[in-house]
């Protein structure tokens, strides 16, 4: 017997593939991608839990002896050749790279990445210091799915004859949905309800519903009855329409991010049966269509809302399966689009483009600024050709090899290419030296971070040194003279892109009272403002750098002017970064300065330093601490309202 793929299904994992790719590297432009990961869930949980109800057909067991050996053999090997170079790279090139990178390598290797990161507080909405091995919260939920799968597939199996039976798989991605619901804390981190197996299995499991409905023909039917209304696969679908033949051979097919291959036995089963053959080849693959589309709108729309974490997911999740049982139905036409060759390769080898693309995304974007625009499309691009390579190279020497014959096979010369084998030993051998030297090596934060926090003593020494910090009454603020104001005059609230240009505000405005923190919203401005406001200390002109955390709305601006009072003028500075909410927070309040042009002035850091990225750090967010831009940004800005005539 040959192996059989179900038509289509590479061409929907490409489709999620790019989505996510876009998201992590490119967030901006598709600020929705996430939703790419529902999809993968659905499929993971579809082919694996085929998997396990035709070995249930044929042997009434789960065979678990050759079940988990054929999916540990799926997921390490790329793992194993991925995790030691990359942490090599970054001991020689960039050490902030390292920070908790042991940590990182013991609980990928363990298969509960996703549970660390959670109990750490890492939050994966947060890129201002990316972990190198973050994405692999995907492969630790799905190896924590592949323990507990099996256990529901049998019992699904023992009281198959039950009308109640898709109550389990079903009931169970209804408790998972009322737990991320009930767990998801609006305005908060939702790291724990993302990243969590319990909270975020609904996908998973509503792809064993499906697997079950559709491999119902082989619980019930001979060989040739199912065959006549099966669901076409690789092997039973005409290849000169499709365009696609897999050779008859012995080696495995290339992995995907859902690294799984259904079993070797008979064709899928008998899905049209289900609601009458016709009406369901004809209705499925519109809905499919549909559910498409709705996918699509969703990446490019999407944001990490409330409606994503109470709804949104389960619906990608839905969708997903409508998306699935619509492109395998037998005859549909949705295959034709979902076996476009390029589309279907990316679906083909997702698995490791899925490995690949974030730490070299994280290297590149860290190198870049020495040779190339790090905020450009050509980043982007270079990322993409690193991944592709190290992917085939990946597959071609490491994982092929193991799925066709064993894991020693790889590093050993019993069979196979000789050379091939001696390149491979000589990279593990240096990748697994670079490793240990990275580990013990590993730094404890970032470079920034220690800058920043380098920063903050000496500006809170500085404030101390001019009584600023001392509270020391302000006069009553006049009527503003539109006039330049000094340091004296200017009160600055802001975050850490602020504190990191903290030298340079106090540079091109001495003694301006400069009050900056890491990890700041404009949730705790409000604040501030009025501690100053009460001690009397708040000045005649209050700048206002808040964006890069969090999005801004008009009511929390009028929340602020309210407190300044009408007798101030409150400036406002734009922000820079590749986050979804930065574009609402700018244009929130560019509309907000035009709005209230007496008493408002908007200064735009976001366009000034896109036109000199070089001066950013490799976060492509702060700038370098000896850099005054930021503060000449809203000196110029103060100088163009005040020539204006406000």
């Amino acid at each position: 017997m040959t192996s059989q793929r179900f038509v289509g299904l590479d061409g929907i994992k490409g489709f999620a593939l790019i989505a996510i790719m876009l998201y992590h590297c490119r967030q901006g432009m598709l600020p929705g991608g996430f939703y790419g990961v529902d999809v993968f869930f659905t499929v993971s949980g579809f082919l694996t839990a085929v998997s396990l109800f035709r070995s249930l057909a044929r042997t009434g067991s789960v065979d678990l002896a050759r079940y988990l050996p054929k999916r540990a053999v799926r997921l390490y090997p790329a793992i194993v050749a991925m995790v030691p170079i990359i942490v090599s790279l970054a001991w020689l090139f960039d050490h902030d790279m390292l920070v908790a990178i042991r940590d990182q390598v013991i609980t990928v290797a363990l298969g509960c990445y996703n549970w660390y990161a959670i109990a750490s507080g890492q939050s994966y909405f947060d890129q201002m210091n990316p972990q190198v091995f973050r994405h692999l919260w995907f492969v630790g939920v799905l190896m924590q799915f592949y323990i507990v799968v099996p256990l529901i597939a049998w019992l699904m199996w023992r009281i198959r004859r039950s009308c109640f039976v898709l109550l389990i798989p079903v009931g169970l991605a209804a408790v998972s949905s009322l737990l991320m619901c009930v767990l998801y804390q609006p305005g908060g981190d939702p790291t724990r309800v993302y990243f969590g197996t319990d909270t975020h299995a609904t996908g998973l499991l509503l792809g064993v519903a499906l697997a079950w409905l559709v491999t119902g023909a082989e619980r019930t039917q001979t060989h040739g009855e199912a065959q006549s209304h099966a669901p076409r696969t690789i092997q039973s679908a005409n290849m000169e329409q499709l365009s696609q033949q897999l050779p008859q051979s012995t080696e495995p097919p290339a992995p995907s991010l859902v690294p799984v291959t259904p079993a070797t036995l008979p064709p899928a089963s008998n899905t049209g049966r289900l609601v009458g053959g016709r009406v369901w080849n004809a209705v499925m693959p519109l809905l499919a269509f549909i559910s498409l589309i709705v996918l699509i709108a969703l990446a490019i729309n999407g944001k990490q809302d409330d409606f994503a974490f109470r709804g949104g997911i389960q619906l990608a999740s839905v969708l997903a399966v409508l998306l699935i049982a619509g492109t395998i139905s037998a005859e549909s036409w949705m295959q034709d689009l979902m076996v476009f060759k390029p589309l279907a390769a990316l679906g083909t080898y997702s698995y490791g483009i899925y490995l690949w693309h974030w730490p070299l995304w994280i290297a590149v974007t860290a190198l870049a600024p020495a040779f190339i625009t790090s905020s450009g499309t050509r980043v982007l691009v270079f990322t993409c050709i690193l991944t592709a390579v190290a992917a085939t190279v990946s597959w071609l020497a490491v994982e092929r090899p193991a799925a066709s014959h064993s894991l020693l096979d790889v590093v050993l010369p019993w069979r196979g290419n000789a050379f091939r084998i001696a390149i491979v030993d000589v990279i593990l051998v240096a990748s697994i030296f670079g490793c240990a030297q990275g580990i013990i090596h590993a730094p404890a934060k970032t470079a920034m971070q220690y800058q920043l926090e380098q920063q903050a003593r000496e500006l809170e020494a500085t404030q101390q040194r001019t009584g600023n910090l001392l509270r020391h009454p302000a006069p009553a603020p006049p009527k503003p003279k539109h006039v330049m104001p000094a340091g004296r005059d200017i009160t600055a609230v802001g975050d850490s892109v602020m504190l990191a240009s903290s030298t340079g505000l106090s540079a091109v405005f001495p003694d301006i009272m400069t009050d900056a923190s890491v990890s700041r919203s404009i949730m705790v401005a409000p604040q501030i403002l009025q501690d100053y406001e009460h001690a009397g200390t708040l000045r005649q002109w209050v700048v206002v750098g808040l964006g890069t955390n969090s999005t801004i709305t008009g009511d929390q601006l009028d929340g602020l002017r309210k407190i300044i009072g009408p007798d101030r003028v409150l400036v406002l500075v734009t922000a820079h970064g590749d986050r979804t909410w930065i574009p609402e927070a700018n244009q929130a309040m560019s509309d907000y300065a035009q709005a209230h042009k007496d008493d408002v002035v908007l200064a735009d850091w976001n366009a000034a330093v896109s036109a000199d990225t070089a001066i950013l750090a490799s976060d492509g967010i702060h700038p370098s601490l000896d850099s005054d831009l930021y503060a000449q940004t809203i000196k110029s800005s103060i100088e163009q309202w005040i020539a204006a005539g406000h």
